[in-house]
């Protein structure tokens, strides 16, 4: 699977960067659910407090690849989600190995995106992504075990 002719790679010194326009791709929501869960107690269950959704762009390892945003000598490091600018994605019963691209989230309004959900992360993917995140966004750097007992999908707070 190419890029698209339409997506642009970037360079920045030594680093390369693919943006989009895109074909249509799947996409990961990345909005914690304490921004978009409205908040009081005298909030009905399951109310929202805006229609603002965050997601960040799932592409195909390959493509990647293809564009040499990933060179063949760092597909080990990203394997092991260590590079900060992707989110590592094993291939799954329906989609290749993939990377999310961390350095270009998408907003989008919840009605777009409500009836498309195919898969929940879960505990253990849910507190790797808030460390990815974190690192991502805000440099830090700490082990998933820090942020204590990877909750159950009801006991999510953020």
């Amino acid at each position: 699977m190419r890029c698209p002719p339409d997506a642009v790679v970037i360079d920045e010194g030594e680093r390369r960067f693919v943006s989009g326009p895109f074909d249509a791709t799947p996409a990961m929501l990345i909005s914690p659910s304490c921004l978009i869960a409205a908040q009081g107690s005298n909030v009905p269950a399951g109310t929202y407090a805006h229609p603002a959704r965050t997601l960040i762009p799932i592409r195909p390892i390959e493509s990647l690849i293809e564009a040499s945003v990933v060179t063949e000598a760092n597909l080990g490091n990203l394997r092991a989600d260590r590079l900060r600018n992707y989110l590592y994605l094993p291939p799954g019963p329906a989609w290749p190995e993939s990377a999310g691209l961390l350095y270009m989230p998408i907003t989008m309004h919840h009605d777009v995106i409500a009836d498309r959900r195919v898969a929940q992360l879960t505990g253990t993917a849910y507190w790797h992504l808030r460390v990815k995140l974190m690192a991502f966004a805000g440099g830090y750097l700490l082990d998933p075990s820090e942020l204590g007992p990877i909750p159950a999908p009801q006991e999510r707070k953020s």
